[in-house]
């Protein structure tokens, strides 16, 4: 979980190095690495002992030949390394919704979520979640905040609630 803090010192030293004509060498090998989670950064104070969660909502065919839609949501924990992040013990499920047709209101899902998000963001006065630190051997506050709502083409319109690419004006 110290990913974070380590990631987001090197890239504001990375950035505070780089002159204007060398833009254009910048890596970007992690959503931290991007100018606009560096400046969320800077304005709500993150740390190290803070929580990145992403949201990310799917659809899935089950079966080769049958129609059917199963939507399936994960949280992501952004804190870990890439190479931990997506590894399955450590992608928590969110929400499964079964078929056959694509749900009609996908926010009844994705409420209880949501609402727990939020339960956990409003903890200690907005301080944060007390939970104790191993590495550290302390109490500590810890955040969480949501970087990221990810979904492909068909599911992003279920998170957004735009019209998606067969809309007369679409996407």
């Amino acid at each position: 979980m110290c990913y974070l803090d380590q990631k987001m010192k090197q890239v504001a030293e990375m950035l505070n190095n780089i002159q204007a004509e060398d833009s254009g060498n910048i890596i970007y090998d992690n959503i931290f690495s991007g100018s606009e989670i560096q400046d969320l950064a800077e304005r709500i104070n993150v740390n190290g002992d803070d929580t990145i969660v992403s949201l990310s909502l799917n659809g899935a065919q089950l079966y080769q030949n049958k129609k059917l839609d199963t939507w399936i949501s994960i949280w992501i924990l952004d804190n870990l390394s890439p190479n931990q992040r997506y590894q399955k013990k450590r992608v928590l499920p969110g929400t499964v919704i079964p078929g056959p047709n694509k749900p009609k209101i996908t926010d009844s899902y994705l409420y209880r979520g949501l609402h727990h998000l939020s339960t956990l963001q409003r903890e200690n006065n907005g301080a944060g979640l007390r939970m104790w630190d191993a590495a550290t051997s302390k109490i500590i506050n810890s955040r969480i905040i949501l970087a990221l709502s990810t979904a492909d083409a068909v599911g992003i319109t279920e998170l957004d609630g735009c019209v998606g690419h067969h809309g007369a004006c679409g996407c």
